[in-house]
């Protein structure tokens, strides 16, 4: 990710007013890496991850109507959308926790 579209994902993030202290200051962060050419992969990842929770769900239009047994290809699709998210979020958090660990 080059640091354009960085800046672009930390703006409409920051933009939302929904970011605790912490997560500005890592946006922040990972933004300032990004302009010194140092942007690390797991760092990324989380604000792809963070971006797509908070930003998609704004734009989700909530359903009119309660799915039917013909939606049944549908709703198993998105269970196994959200089961490989919920795995990106664990190893994100594994991640993190690494690093947490190691002092980084």
């Amino acid at each position: 990710m080059n640091e354009a579209e960085v800046d672009r994902l930390v703006g409409e993030l920051l933009a939302t007013g929904e970011m605790n202290e912490d997560t500005v200051a890592d946006l922040e962060r990972i933004l300032a890496e990004a302009k010194a050419g140092q942007s690390y992969p797991d760092d990324i990842d989380y604000l792809r991850a963070l971006h797509a929770r908070i930003l998609s769900s704004d734009q989700a239009e909530p359903e009119a109507t309660t799915p039917v047994a013909d939606d049944a290809a549908q709703l198993r699709q998105e269970i196994s959308r959200l089961q490989a998210e919920l795995a990106d979020a664990r190893q994100t958090i594994a991640e993190l926790e690494t690093r947490l660990a190691s002092g980084v």
